[in-house]
């Protein structure tokens, strides 16, 4: 386990899929804070909830890039068929998933604090460009860097889980793609209050940036969501052929 484990890190260090995740993460989250702290009024945003409201970019993005990596960490040795040498160096799948499972919840964490992270300087650097006071405090970059980190990490590994089941790459970046911008939005529309109780949603409640759940009830949903993603591509991968 432990030598799958550090295979597994191996091809997340050599691979530059890694390095353009993290620049298009950079990209997304400088755009998203100049087009919401730039072009909000100030009165929007001179408040502590306005301004964890405008969080909701780092936690999104670090959620979504990471479920992005531990989708591609399997999707992309199935697409170019590197998946059936792993598979004959460790014919028993099992660790080979629970390694990717691993490495994927490490990578998410570490995509969630660069997301986070780099949405607090930006967004101080943006407060300060318009003479508008930083009216958050240390607890809330603590739970934003520590929830939004967390709720990256589980993405990750649900991210491993939907691409162990979908298997297509395309296909699941995608719909990873189209839940985290279209599918939650509109669902608010079709079921009332349904919106907060979704993987997003609750991994936003666990950064703080909404109130809508409490700590225990958010990660209780995205732990369940996450292993019931995890547990269907699991099954699926040690019941289908490689082929």
């Amino acid at each position: 386990m432990i030598g799958q484990v550090r295979s597994e890190l191996l091809k997340q260090r050599s691979t530059q899929t890694a390095v353009f995740l993290f620049l298009a993460m950079v990209g997304l989250v400088a755009l998203a804070v100049a087009m919401h702290v730039l072009a909000l009024s100030k009165t929007r945003l001179a408040t502590n909830a306005h301004q964890l409201d405008v969080f909701q970019i780092g936690t999104r993005a670090g959620m979504l890039f990471a479920a992005l990596a531990g989708a591609l960490a399997i999707t992309a040795e199935i697409r170019y068929g590197t998946i059936r040498p792993t598979f004959l160096v460790q014919p028993k799948r099992s660790p080979v998933l629970a390694a990717k499972l691993t490495v994927g919840a490490l990578t998410g964490f570490v995509y969630g604090l660069l997301a986070e992270g780099l949405m607090a300087a930006f967004a101080a650097i943006a407060f300060s460009l318009r003479g508008i006071p930083n009216e958050l405090t240390g607890s809330d970059y603590l739970r934003i860097l520590l929830g939004g980190a967390s709720a990256a990490a589980l993405w990750a590994m649900l991210g491993v889980g939907i691409g162990a089941l979908v298997r297509n790459q395309v296909a699941t970046l995608v719909g990873l793609c189209a839940w985290m911008f279209l599918v939650e939005s509109v669902s608010e529309g079709f079921v009332p209050g349904a919106a907060k109780l979704m993987p997003g949603s609750t991994g936003l409640s666990l950064a703080g940036n909404e109130h809508n759940l409490s700590i225990a009830i958010a990660a209780s949903l995205l732990v369940g969501y996450t292993a019931a993603a995890a547990t269907a591509g699991w099954v699926t991968t040690l019941r289908r052929d490689v082929t």
